[in-house]
């Protein structure tokens, strides 16, 4: 249990420390070290061998003890129960267990083994309900007039809608486009996204699938891709291995050489000037300069001006004007007529 410290009178952690006291030894042993209030959570295995008792029996031991201390919570503690509802109200009914949030960890008196308590706690109020991790849920909790059916909705919902735009959207634009959860409270449907095991918030705020790496990269190429679909436009690629260092992605070191052999690599990018790279699903093709400009020329039906040509490269390159002169100069395909240039036929 909690070591010696101070609290304030009356504590979360002093109330759950005073139940468990209450248990018999083998209750004890089986809640603190099943809730790791001493820091670490043991398996029931573990357990078991310490009390020379099968897991089954831990099991029930673990089972027995929560409804004793849920009786005597329940009974004993309502204004503390209402506390912890009241915050579970505040975040939409609804908590996942790895992001237990500061506010209830200010409730535990901020002790360093805080959110074993309050998972205690969770479990044995008997307006809260446990959610198991599945394929579509991550682990978490919820009070009980928050049906797991209408979590799930919500959830298949905005999957639908993202799957549909193919694009991450902020929360704000997601809840007002999605149909069917526009009028649901805004903290419900917050909550219920971040319960969801297959969306996720990218570090930007933007929402979308698990499986894009536009909001869930995995590797370097989709850091790299991250980078450029949230920033929207191109970039030098010294210039995405600072964005991508400034991000925290993980703890590994990104490297300039690392990002520009894997830019070269992978199809999705396209080189469009000295060491700037765009994203193929712009509109930008491989090809230099002179392909380029062959390719506008080739396609028009009519001389196009010095004017256009450099409008229209530019929407696929990012050079100097000079580059484009140069081009135009010095390939014998490309020949000055009245109202700009063609391509000679040869």
């Amino acid at each position: 249990m909690a070591e010696k410290r101070k609290t304030e009178k009356n504590s979360l952690i002093d109330i759950i420390d005073g139940l468990v006291l209450k248990l018999n030894e083998k209750e004890k042993r089986s809640i603190t070290g099943r809730f790791g209030l001493t820091g670490r959570k043991e398996t029931l295995s573990l357990i078991g061998k310490d009390l020379g008792l099968s897991r089954e029996r831990i099991r029930q031991i673990e089972k027995n003890s929560l409804r004793k201390l849920r009786l005597d919570f329940n009974k004993n503690y309502k204004n503390k129960i209402d506390e912890i509802i009241n915050l579970f109200e505040k975040n939409g009914g609804i908590v996942v267990d790895d992001n237990i949030g500061e506010d209830f960890i200010k409730l535990a008196g901020n002790y360093k083994f805080a959110k074993n308590y309050l998972r205690l706690a969770f479990s044995i109020i008997s307006e809260i309900e446990s959610i198991d991790e599945s394929s579509d849920l991550l682990s978490g909790w919820r009070i009980d007039k928050v049906l797991k059916e209408k979590i799930i909705s919500i959830n298949k919902k905005v999957i639908e809608y993202l799957k549909d735009i193919d694009l991450p959207k902020d929360f704000s634009a997601l809840r007002a486009e999605v149909v069917g959860i526009e009028k649901e409270p805004k903290e419900l449907v917050k909550s219920a996204i971040m319960l969801s095991a297959k969306i996720v918030e990218a570090k930007n705020g933007m929402i979308g699938l698990k499986s894009w790496p536009s909001v869930n990269p995995r590797n370097v190429r989709d850091k790299i891709y991250y980078v450029l679909k949230t920033g929207g436009k191109p970039m030098h690629f010294k210039d995405i291995t600072e964005e991508i260092a400034k991000l925290k992605f993980d703890n590994k070191k990104v490297v300039q050489a690392t990002v520009h052999n894997e830019l070269i690599a992978d199809k999705r990018f396209v080189l469009i000037g000295r060491g700037i790279y765009a994203l193929r699903e712009w509109g930008y093709s491989d090809g230099t300069v002179y392909d380029v400009i062959k390719n506008i020329l080739s396609n028009s039906k009519r001389p196009v001006s010095l004017g256009e040509i450099i409008s229209l490269v530019n929407k696929s390159r990012k050079v100097k004007k000079n580059t484009i002169l140069i081009n135009l100069q010095t390939n014998k395909i490309f020949k000055k007529v009245e109202g700009g240039y063609v391509v000679e036929k040869l």
